[in-house]
């Protein structure tokens, strides 16, 4: 599968996925990076792991769709720390 159709397949995912995911609401465009990177990762760690891992179509397609949602998952884990505004007294004159 080529990576072009994986990246496209991730960003598809990581949209849809971020959709459906509890978390930091931070915007589709981030939702489908961290997809298409997600699978794009996932297809190259599947195939230097086991030659037969993700030799074929659907299982590339399987990798990137694990590898987008896992990536997006932990990325939403990330983002979930936000950072707590502190209010300071008004300066009196």
């Amino acid at each position: 599968m080529s990576y072009m159709i994986v990246v496209i397949v991730g960003a598809i995912i990581g949209f849809i996925a971020g959709k459906y995911l509890k978390g930091s609401e931070h915007g589709s465009g981030i939702d489908a990076a961290a997809g298409a990177l997600g699978g794009c990762v996932f297809v190259v760690l599947s195939r230097v792991v086991g030659p037969a891992a993700a030799a074929g179509w659907f299982m590339s397609t399987v990798v990137t769709i694990i590898g987008a949602v896992v990536t997006l998952f932990i990325l939403r884990q990330f983002m979930l720390r936000k950072a707590v505004a502190v209010s300071r007294p008004g300066r009196r004159f």
